[in-house]
Parts: structure tokens; C-alpha cells; sequence
């Protein structure tokens, strides 16, 4: 099911800063088509209909209500690395949840670090308890190109313990997908995000 409409009135400029800052909402940077799915549906399902719409992830709904997302990650990783028949698994098995939301009011900095602290790629965008877009972090990445530095310094702001104590962790843009990460590794010459490297086949 498709939500909200085509992204024409989307803003695409490059803003400074300062600009980022004060005056760029969320509401002006997200795509405001958002497909769902019914919670009971299949995996299989859930691809097809990802495929179908050239998308990376789908709100997962009951009656009605948001209760999650899945992501191309959440398939590979949960259904199709652990050799389950994905037409017998059902979305609200495999699904991220609760879902982390943002208001469409919020600057895209506070979405950014909203990303961080949850190490996550991706907001659902909530007015009144309804779902109205979706902000990811390659949305704020083309905002302007001075925002990976403030991605980077949040990401230091906002580190755990747990994370300190990883070694050679890189942080920047994947070579391959173009996403912001925190976890970067050389891999045959390109520095590769996790979600890149399972994808290639690549392992820790």
C-alpha cells in the first residue's frame, strides 16, 4: 500500500550549515511516498513488493497502526542467511520494532542524531500519530556536502563505551551504496559499510 504522494515540491538545494542548522526541516527533506504492509503478510511478500516499488524498506502495519519496518537488511539477514523458506515467515517476525519516529517539525540535525544514537539508517516521519514520510541518512548526506563532518563529530558526541572499544573503526561514506556509516572496513580497496559487505559476501 502506497502513502502520502510523489516528491515534486521536495526541496533539492545545497544548503549551508548555518542553513541546516535553523531553517531545513525534516518535512522538507523526506520522501513523502511510504509504502506499508499488513503484519501477517509473508516475507515473500514483503520482497515482492519491495522489488515491485524499487524501494529499501516498507512500514509494516496493524490494522492500521505503524508497528514497524523491515529493510533490505532485515531480509537478507533474518530470512534468507538463515535459510528460511520466506514465504513462511511473516512480516512481524522479521520486522524492526518499536519503529523510531521523528516529527516533521524537527531540523535534520536532530534527525541526524536521532540516526546515531539508535544506529539506524532510516526515521519514520509521525504527524498526530499518522505516518506522512520517510527521512533517511542519504537524505541529510545531500543536504550539503559539509554535513558528513557534522555526522562524524555527533557520531564521537554520541558513542557508547561499547563502541570505544572496537578497534579500526572508520566512519564516513561507503564506497559502494554511498550511505553515511560508522563502521567502515577496507575491503579490497574500498571502504565498505557492514550492510555492503554482507551484501558482497564479505564477513568479519
Amino acid at each position: 500500500m502506497l502513502l502520502g504522494t510523489d516528491d515534486d515540491d521536495r526541496e533539492d538545494e545545497i544548503y549551508s550549515i548555518r542553513d541546516i542548522e535553523t531553517e531545513v526541516s525534516v518535512h522538507s527533506m523526506m520522501s513523502k511516498q511510504v509504502f506499508t504492509i499488513d503484519i501477517n503478510e509473508s516475507s515473500l511478500k514483503v520482497a515482492q513488493e519491495m522489488k515491485a516499488n524499487s524501494i529499501g524498506s516498507i512500514i509494516v502495519t496493524d490494522t492500521d497502526e505503524v508497528v514497524g519496518i523491515i529493510t533490505e537488511r532485515d531480509l537478507v539477514i533474518k530470512v534468507l542467511a538463515a535459510e528460511i523458506d520466506p514465504a513462511a515467515i511473516n512480516a512481524g517476525e522479521i520486522m524492526s520494532s518499536p519503529i523510531i519516529t521523528i516529527k516533521p517539525s524537527a531540523s535534520t540535525i536532530d534527525a541526524a542524531k536521532l540516526m546515531v544514537k539508535s544506529n539506524i539508517r532510516r526515521l519514520a516521519v509521525m504527524d498526530n500519530g499518522n505516518i506522512v514520510g520517510l527521512i533517511t541518512d542519504r537524505d541529510i548526506m545531500a543536504i550539503s556536502p559539509g554535513l558528513d563532518t557534522i555526522l562524524t563529530n555527533l557520531i564521537e558526541m554520541n558513542r557508547e563505551p561499547a563502541f570505544e572499544e572496537r578497534e579500526e573503526m572508520d566512519t564516513g561514506i561507503c564506497t559502494n551504496c554511498g550511505s553515511f556509516s560508522r563502521d567502515l572496513q577496507l575491503v579490497n580497496g574500498m571502504m565498505l559499510c557492514e550492510s555492503c559487505r554482507d551484501s558482497e559476501g564479505y564477513y568479519d
